[in-house]
C-alpha cells in the first residue's frame, strides 16, 4: 500500500549559510525529524534533497527557517515537493561549484567559549594552541579565496588534516563537523617570533613576546585581518617610541584588555557597552575613562577623554593576554594613513624599523580587515568604522532588482556592491591619498565583484571630479558600458541613513561634515537638504566663507580662523587685539588676507581660495581661536579637541547670536565676534566650547523648523562626520524630538564618509528604476 503522506522534497537556502555550521545543523535536524536525504553547498547557497513524511518535512523546514545556527543569515528559502528520491539515509555530500550565482560569506567571528575551554584545558590536545576554532567561531572572510566555502577554497588548503582532526570534521555530532579551518598542533598553522634582524627567537613565542612587551618593546602581532603593533601601555617610553616610529602624533591608539574586569578597571562600562564588547563581532568600543586610567601612558589618547577598548578575539590574543599584560595597545600595523599590513613579506618590509619583533604564523591572510569601531551615546550605538566582524554581512535595503557598484568617497573609503536588495559594504580601506591605499582599493573592488559575482547595471560615484574613487568609477563604467551616476556628497550622506532604515519618503536632511563638492562648484559641509532616495534640493546652508589656500586651510586651520575673523570684522586691521591675533605672524596674516581679497574679487582664484559652507571648517576655526589646534596632526583633531574642551556638557546653554536670512543662509559673524569678546574676557574654553556647540545645535534646529513650516516635512535625517561628536548627536536628537520631529540617525553604517558608498548605491538604484521624484 502506497503511503500518500511520504514524499520527496527539494529545499534551497541562500544567504550566509556556508561556513556557519549550517550543513551539520541540517543533518541533526533531519535525523530529529526522521528524514533521509542529502545536503550540500552550492555556488548559490545550500541545497537539500529529502525524503520523508510531509508533516515531518514541513516541521523540519520551519525549524531550519526559524531557528538557524547563530551565525547564519537566511536571505531566501524555498520548499518544493516531488516524488521520493529513494534515499536510504541522510548524508552531507561534496559541494557543487557553479559560476551562476553566489553565496554571501560570513564575517570573521571571535573565539567561542567552547574553544576557549579547549585552549586553557591542560588535558585537551589543543591546549595552548593559537589556531583553535570550530563551526561557531574563527576566520571566514579573511581566509576564503573562492566560493563555495570549502577548505580547498581557503588559505587553510595547504594544511591537510591529521586523522583526529579529520574524524572531528566528518563527525556530524562534533562541533567541528565541516569546520573548514579546523586544525591542531599536529597538522595546522604554527607560530613563531621573528626578531628585527630576521632570526627566529628561541623558546615559546608567546612567552618571549610577553617578556618583550614588559621590557618596553614594540611587537607586531599577526591577527585575523592583518598585523597589530602591540605595546605595554604602562611603559611610557615604549608608547612615545611607537608614536615616533609610526609617525602618528596625537591620534588615539586602541587598547585590548583581557576581560570585562580589566575593562572596568580603566573605563566606565555600562550595560550597553558590555554587550558590545562581548559580542561576536568584538569591536573597539569608545568608552569614558575611569579614574584608574591615569596609570596608563597619557600618550595613548591625549586629545580625548575616551579610550578605545576591545576584547581579545583570536586564540592567540587570549593566550598572549593570559601570559603577558592584561592590557595592551593594539594599533594597526602601518605607517600613518597607509593601509593595514597583512601579507607577511609586505609587513616585514613596511613595519621594519617600527617593530622590534614579529609574532607571526604561516596561515595566510587572503584580504585585510581592520577592527571595527563603535560609539555609544545615551543607549544608541553609532558605528564609526564598520569592518571586521561586520563585513561582508549584508544590509537589507528593500526590494531592488538591479545590481550596482558604488565607489565611495575619498576619505575613510569603503565601496559597496548591491545585489538582490542587499548592500554589501567593503571593509575599511581608508583615505585614498597614497599609492598603497589606492592599490588596496583596486584589489578590494576586484575581489568583491568576483566574490559576489556582480554584474552592475550602473556605477555610482562622488560628484567631486578629482577623487580617485570617482576616476576609477568612470573607468569601470566605461569598461562595462553602463550608466555612471554622479551623486552629490551630502545627498549620499542622507541617502545612507534612508537606505539603512529602508525609507523612501522625503525628509529634511542635515548633513554636517568637512568637505563635499557642491552642485555650484563650491565646498559644502553645513547643509540642510530636502531629500529622498533619488533627488534633493538645497533648502539651507551655513554662510560660505573663503578657504584661503584651498586644502592648505585643512592642514593649517588657523587660516580658517582668520577667514572667519575677516568675514566677521571686514578686514584684518579691524580685528580687535586678542591672544590669537597677538601671536599670529603679521606678515602671514597680511598674505592670508590678500589671498581672501583676491579670491573675493576674482573667482578665477577659486582653486586657491574656494568658498566653503563647511561645518567642519567652522569647528576648525573656533578650535584655532581658542588655541586648541592650529596645525592638526590628523583628520579632525581640532574638532576632537573642541569636543573634549566641552567636557561636562550636561545641557544646552544660551547660544551665541546668529541669523538666518530669507534665502535660508545661516550666518555666524556675530557668534565669532562674541567668541572673541569671551576670549578677551578670559571666559573659560569649556564654557565657550559648550556655548559654541549649543549655537550650532539650536540654530540648526531653528533652520529645520523653518523648513518644516514651508514644506510640512516632519522627519529629519542626520549624517556627516560632525555627527561622530557625542554632544552633536545627543543634543541635536534631543532638540529635534522636543520640537516634534521624527529623527533618523545611523545604526548600521558610519555617519562619516565610511557610510557614503551605501548612499551612493541607494540613489543609483532609485534613479535606475525611476524612483520617487522629489515633491514638496
Amino acid at each position: 500500500m502506497v503511503n500518500e503522506q511520504y514524499a520527496g522534497a527539494v529545499i534551497r537556502f541562500s544567504g550566509i549559510v556556508q561556513g556557519v555550521g549550517f550543513r551539520p545543523f541540517v543533518f541533526k535536524n533531519a535525523r530529529r525529524f526522521h528524514l533521509k536525504g542529502s545536503v550540500c553547498n552550492t555556488g548559490t547557497g545550500v541545497l537539500i534533497k529529502i525524503d520523508g513524511e510531509k508533516r515531518n518535512i514541513e516541521r523540519f523546514f520551519k525549524e531550519v527557517c526559524t531557528h538557524p545556527p547563530v551565525l547564519a543569515e537566511i536571505h531566501t528559502s524555498s520548499l518544493s515537493y516531488c516524488k521520493p528520491h529513494g534515499f536510504k539515509k541522510f548524508t552531507i555530500v561534496k559541494s557543487t561549484e557553479s559560476n551562476a550565482g553566489f553565496t554571501p560569506v560570513s564575517p570573521d567571528i571571535a573565539t567561542c567559549s567552547d574553544c576557549l575551554h579547549d585552549i586553557f584545558n591542560p588535558g585537551d590536545r589543543r591546549y595552548g594552541y593559537p589556531f583553535t576554532n570550530c563551526t561557531n567561531c574563527g576566520p571566514r572572510f579573511t581566509i576564503i579565496r573562492a566560493i563555495p566555502y570549502d577548505r580547498k577554497n581557503t588559505t587553510m588548503s595547504v594544511f591537510p588534516m591529521c586523522a583526529d582532526c579529520l574524524d572531528e570534521y566528518e563527525d556530524p555530532d562534533n562541533r567541528r563537523h565541516h569546520a573548514q579551518p579546523n586544525a591542531c598542533p599536529l597538522c595546522g598553522p604554527s607560530l613563531k617570533l621573528v626578531c628585527a634582524d630576521g632570526t627566529e627567537a628561541p623558546g615559546n613565542p608567546v612567552t618571549r613576546t610577553a617578556e618583550m612587551l614588559y621590557e618596553g618593546k614594540i611587537v607586531a602581532v599577526k591577527g585575523l585581518g592583518g598585523y597589530h603593533l602591540a605595546v605595554y601601555p604602562h611603559h611610557q617610553r615604549a608608547v612615545q617610541l611607537l608614536r615616533e616610529r609610526k609617525k602618528r602624533q596625537g591620534k588615539p591608539f586602541a587598547l585590548m584588555v583581557k576581560n570585562l574586569d580589566t575593562a572596568k578597571k580603566y573605563c566606565l562600562v555600562d550595560e550597553k557597552a558590555e554587550t558590545l564588547l562581548e559580542s561576536l563581532e568584538r569591536p573597539i568600543v569608545l568608552l569614558e575613562r575611569a579614574q584608574n586610567a591615569a596609570s596608563l601612558s597619557p600618550e595613548i589618547a591625549p586629545d580625548t577623554s575616551l579610550l578605545g577598548i576591545m576584547f581579545p578575539y583570536t586564540p592567540l590574543h587570549h593566550i598572549l593576554l593570559e601570559e603577558g599584560p592584561e592590557i595592551l595597545i593594539m594599533t594597526s600595523a602601518n605607517l600613518a594613513e597607509e593601509p593595514l599590513a597583512f601579507r607577511d613579506d609586505d609587513a616585514f618590509r613596511r613595519i621594519y624599523g617600527i617593530a622590534d619583533a614579529f609574532l607571526t604564523h604561516n596561515r595566510d591572510i587572503e584580504r585585510p580587515c581592520d577592527d571595527s569601531v563603535l560609539l555609544t551615546v545615551r543607549g544608541m550605538v553609532v558605528p564609526i568604522r564598520r569592518s571586521r566582524g561586520f563585513v561582508p554581512r549584508s544590509i537589507d535595503i528593500g526590494d531592488y532588482e538591479h545590481q550596482v557598484f558604488a565607489a565611495g568617497a575619498f576619505e575613510k573609503n569603503t565601496f559597496c556592491v548591491v545585489k538582490n536588495g542587499k548592500a554589501y559594504l567593503s571593509h575599511h580601506i581608508g583615505d585614498l591619498d597614497n599609492e598603497k591605499s589606492v592599490d588596496a582599493y583596486i584589489q578590494g573592488v576586484h575581489d568583491f565583484i568576483h566574490m559576489f559575482r556582480i554584474k552592475p547595471a550602473a556605477v555610482a560615484c562622488d560628484l567631486h571630479p578629482d577623487y580617485i574613487s570617482t576616476r576609477l568609477a568612470e573607468d569601470l563604467a566605461e569598461k562595462l558600458s553602463v550608466p555612471l551616476f554622479y551623486i552629490q556628497h551630502h545627498h549620499a550622506h542622507i541617502a545612507s541613513v534612508l537606505g539603512e532604515k529602508k525609507i523612501e519618503k522625503t525628509v529634511i536632511g542635515v548633513a554636517f561634515d568637512g568637505t563635499g563638492f557642491g552642485t555650484n562648484k563650491t565646498i559644502w559641509g553645513g547643509e540642510f537638504l530636502i531629500a529622498n532616495t533619488q533627488d534633493f534640493e538645497r533648502a539651507g546652508h551655513f554662510a560660505s566663507v573663503p578657504m584661503p589656500g584651498g586644502e592648505k586651510s585643512i592642514i593649517e586651520t588657523d587660516r580658517m580662523a582668520v577667514s572667519y575673523l575677516i568675514t566677521a570684522y571686514g578686514s584684518a586691521s579691524d580685528i580687535p587685539s586678542f591672544r590669537f591675533i597677538e601671536e599670529f605672524d603679521q606678515n602671514r596674516l597680511k598674505l592670508i588676507e590678500k589671498i581672501i581679497l583676491s579670491g573675493t574679487k576674482n573667482r578665477s582664484y577659486q582653486l586657491n581660495c574656494p568658498l566653503t559652507s563647511s561645518c567642519g571648517r567652522l569647528f576648525d576655526a573656533v578650535s584655532a581661536l581658542l588655541g586648541l589646534c592650529t596645525k592638526p596632526a590628523y583628520d579632525a583633531q581640532g574638532a576632537i579637541l573642541l569636543e573634549t574642551e566641552a567636557c561636562g556638557f550636561e545641557h544646552l546653554l544660551a547660544p551665541y547670536s546668529y541669523t538666518i536670512d530669507s534665502e535660508g543662509v545661516l550666518h555666524f559673524e556675530q557668534m565669532i565676534r562674541e567668541i572673541v569678546d569671551d576670549i578677551k574676557k578670559e571666559v573659560s574654553g569649556k564654557i565657550i566650547s559648550q556655548k559654541f556647540h549649543s549655537t550650532i545645535i539650536l540654530s540648526g534646529a531653528e533652520m529645520c523648523r523653518r523648513i518644516r513650516e514651508e514644506t510640512g516635512i516632519g522627519t529629519v535625517a542626520l549624517s556627516g562626520g560632525v555627527f561622530q561628536n557625542r554632544y552633536m548627536i545627543r543634543y541635536f536628537i534631543q532638540q529635534f524630538k522636543e520640537d516634534g520631529f521624527s529623527v533618523l540617525f545611523h545604526s548600521l553604517v558610519p555617519p562619516n564618509d565610511g557610510g557614503i558608498s551605501l548612499g551612493q548605491g541607494i540613489v543609483a538604484l532609485n534613479r535606475l528604476r525611476g524612483g520617487k521624484k522629489l515633491c514638496v
